[in-house]
């Protein structure tokens, strides 16, 4: 038997389906930030307790990991990687939340922050969006 749906009824259907799918909860997680402005990622990760430490990277285009900032649980440290485009710009705060400094249209990226405890790595990223002022 033939389908009597016209192609409306279709496109109906699709643009249904991908609102369902990409609606904000159950899709990408989105930060937007004006260009020179400070780019707050927060880690939307429950910290377990038995966390060893936390840790934010962002994926090249090519989907290999860059890592930037690290925060050991216990010793409440934080060390940033030694990424020139990031150079003075980032702070982690002790929830892991992670602010980027004069936001460029180069920081649009897939950021994802990592919580990590001795049986497992719990992952949440983050798309960010800049735009002109």
């Amino acid at each position: 038997m033939e389908s009597k749906a016209g192609p409306s009824c279709r496109l109906v259907f699709c643009l249904l389906i991908s609102a369902a799918v990409l609606r904000p909860g159950l899709g990408w997680y989105s930060v937007n930030s004006a260009y020179g402005d400070t780019i707050i990622m927060p880690c939307r990760l429950d910290v377990p307790q038995n966390l060893m430490f936390g840790k934010w990277k962002y994926e090249k285009p090519d989907g290999s990991p860059v890592f930037i900032a690290f925060r050991s649980s216990t010793k409440k440290s934080v060390q940033y990687d030694d990424v020139p485009e990031y150079k003075d710009r980032l702070s982690l705060s002790e929830n892991y939340t992670l602010s980027i400094s004069n936001a460029r249209i180069s920081d649009e990226k897939r950021f994802v922050c990592m919580l990590v405890t001795e049986d497992n790595v719990f992952e949440a990223p983050t798309i960010v969006k800049v735009f002109s002022k």
